[in-house]
């Protein structure tokens, strides 16, 4: 019985001297790496540094870039106009108004007409309708809105 109980302490204590000689290399190799990331030259910049190295750097080329083109025709600026069924984001070209989109609310749905009257946009949900007719004023874009319920 003492051999087995010997062979039991002699495996226990192998095992443990493994596993501290494995603890050992894995710290060794990873200290090792953490070392090798930075370097003794790599240190990070202090901020005093940092100002130093700006001061001291060469001004960057300057970069050609072309002249900006004014458009042939103004555009105008896109004017929101909002009703409780939607959202309408117009604007007036050479006098002429223009939807440039029409966002329903949540539970409604859109329809957009354009005719000889100016464009005519239509909120519905269920019985709940919101009309809007566009035209333009002094360049900008005027909502007439009609509600039937």
């Amino acid at each position: 019985m003492a051999s087995a109980r010997t062979r039991l302490v002699a495996g226990v204590a192998a095992w443990a001297a493994a596993l501290g000689a494995a603890l050992v290399v894995g710290l060794t190799a990873v200290g090792a790496i953490g070392a090798g990331l930075l370097g003794p030259g790599q240190q990070p910049l202090t901020p005093a540094e940092v100002d130093a190295r700006l001061a001291s750097a060469e001004p960057a080329a300057p970069v050609d870039t072309p002249a900006a083109v004014p458009p042939a025709h103004p555009v105008a600026t896109p004017e929101v106009i909002a009703t409780a069924g939607g959202t309408v984001l117009a604007r007036c070209t050479g006098g002429t108004p223009e939807v440039v989109s029409a966002v329903p609310a949540q539970g409604f749905r859109v329809q957009t007409e354009d005719d000889d009257g100016g464009p005519r946009i239509r909120f519905r949900s269920g019985g709940t309708r919101f009309e809007v007719n566009l035209r333009c004023a002094d360049g900008r874009p005027v909502a007439d809105v009609r509600t039937d319920d």
